[in-house]
């Protein structure tokens, strides 16, 4: 692929009518419903100001930016994502690759011997195939002396912690400390205890590490072709300074907060048109806490339990409608989406008679939805339900013998994440990562959706394509002047080599150019860099 760029002087540019960048493609995918393909797209300030075929018919312009090679499209959004967490993985301790609780072990050794700070903050672990032992927190603390140990599972819904921050942690009387077959803690967290020690975790970090940790996931994010994110922020996840830091922040992308606490004081506060997002209805399928109606295939006394009553969660949901707040919640297993849908239910006939469909006009979202009823599919269209999904789930854990399999069961396990079904509802599906529990892959998101184990599930390419970056933009309530590559909408594109919407297999595509707002958030072009970048 080559690039160029040169100054595009015509009759007009003397009389300086001529402005924006010409930028040109072998294709231009628009995803519009009139003009599905096009060559050349002119950019105006934050603006696309026309899309056509022949260049030489575009209307005045200071620069032309020649892409040979190339195709451009919406850039993508990632509708689920923690981004404070994505950007440590580069910065701090990845343990996507370790494969056994002794490499773990040794992995945790080798970091703390060559970094300092009160905290070793390592994630990506997943126990689920391991053919030993976790460390006990005492080797932990043995291989660590004098510093604290956090260890994320790649869901974030468990962790591992030393010895000495067992001891200091106020966890007497938390729920979901894991213990042994004589009652002696393992060292494994989940639930209220895992939430406990990630806030202290947090606390106890270097400002500086996280301020970095911000930097290097934006940047990375503009680096795949993604300009705007939905961050899922919370009091049991990143915390409000974390949220703050986001909002208040200049970054080369769009970032959409979400809080995801039953107190809308905060999104309220800080003048917020969202709230919750990982609002926890039921944990993890990996960890055995995401609510289940039949018991785990691998814990059959076990079903998973729901955090938050029906009560609350239908006034949570009637305050959010009134106040005209889109909200979203956590909700993977199938008792936890039965919830949502039947406190959405109760909000909505308690709604005075002048808000009419008010639920339905706010988009309320479903993340996850994993293990989703099929009969509840004509509530969550009737709700006007988005439901925001992860395929890169079912690439690692839906195989044959997956950990879907084996938590539950061959039956379940086939139904699972039924983006077809969901589509031919004309139920809204916002695609994302969920990064740093899945890697910011975009492309790879969209082969995973379009290559299911079950082809009953499938969407195609085009379809996959919108769904992460349209159904991104329906989701937040953007759809109106972002997303299709049209005159008169946001100019947030995305540029790529070869052309990655036809190819057989799009996964590995190395992002060129990625604009946002106008703006050159990854790449080069003559358009004014974004800010931050």
């Amino acid at each position: 692929m080559t690039s160029d760029t040169r100054p595009h002087a015509t009759g007009h540019a003397r009389s300086g009518a001529s402005r924006g960048t010409l930028i040109v493609a072998d294709r231009i995918v628009t995803l519009g419903h009139a003009r599905m393909d096009a060559h050349a797209v002119l950019v105006r300030g934050s603006r696309v100001v026309w899309v056509g075929d022949d260049p030489d018919q575009a209307p005045p312009h200071q620069h032309r930016h020649v892409l040979d090679g190339a195709a451009v499209g919406p850039a993508f959004v990632d509708a689920h994502v923690h981004l404070t967490p994505l950007g440590l993985g580069q910065v701090t301790l990845d343990l996507g690759d370790v494969r056994s609780g002794a490499e773990l072990l040794r992995t945790v050794e080798t970091y703390a011997a060559q970094h300092t700070g009160r905290v070793i903050w390592g994630h990506g672990f997943d126990p689920y195939g391991f053919d030993d032992e976790l460390p006990t927190p005492e080797q932990l603390s043995e291989v660590t002396p004098g510093r604290g140990v956090y260890l994320s599972r790649v869901d974030g819904h468990a962790s591992l912690i030393d010895h000495d921050t067992l001891a200091a942690a106020p966890l007497a009387r938390a729920t979901g400390v894991e213990r042994d077959g004589d009652g002696r803690p393992t060292g494994l967290l989940k639930r209220e205890a895992n939430h406990i020690v990630r806030r202290w975790a947090i606390g106890a970090m270097d400002p500086d590490e996280l301020s970095a940790a911000r930097r290097a996931a934006t940047r990375f994010a503009a680096s795949v072709g993604v300009a705007s994110v939905h961050e899922m922020a919370g009091p049991d996840l990143m915390g409000r300074a974390d949220l703050d830091a986001w909002v208040s922040g200049e970054w080369p992308i769009e970032i959409i907060p979400y809080w995801g606490a039953l107190d809308l004081s905060v999104p309220v506060e800080l003048d917020l048109r969202q709230a919750g997002g990982d609002l926890f209805l039921d944990g993890s399928l990996g960890s055995h806490t995401a609510a289940l109606g039949a018991p785990y295939a691998d814990r059959p006394d076990h079903r998973g339990e729901l955090e938050i009553s029906d009560e609350s969660l239908t006034e949570w949901f009637l305050e959010a409608t009134v106040l005209g707040i889109q909200v979203g919640v956590h909700a993977i297993g199938d008792e936890a989406v039965r919830q949502a849908v039947r406190c959405l239910r109760a909000a909505e006939a308690a709604l005075p008679d002048h808000l009419g469909d008010a639920v339905a006009r706010r988009r309320h979202r479903l993340e996850h939805a994993e293990v989703l009823p099929s009969d509840l599919l004509d509530d969550i269209s009737e709700l006007g339900l988005v439901v925001s999904a992860q395929p890169a789930f079912e690439a690692r854990w839906g195989r044959s013998g997956g950990m879907y399999e084996t938590r539950l069961g061959p039956e379940r396990a086939a139904a699972t994440n039924p983006y077809r079904a969901l589509a031919d509802r004309g139920i809204g599906l916002a695609f994302g990562s969920d990064a740093n529990v899945a890697p910011m892959d975009p492309w790879a998101t969209v082969h995973a959706a379009e290559h299911r184990r079950h082809a009953t599930h499938e969407v195609s390419r085009l379809e996959a394509v919108s769904m992460s970056t349209l159904g991104g933009r329906y989701a937040a309530r953007q759809d109106r002047y972002a997303g299709v590559v049209r005159a008169g909408m946001r100019a947030d594109l995305a540029a790529f080599e070869g052309d990655p919407y036809a190819v057989d297999d799009p996964r590995g595509t190395r992002c060129v150019l990625t604009v946002v707002h106008g703006r050159v958030a990854h790449g080069d072009a003559p358009l004014p860099d974004a800010p931050g970048r």
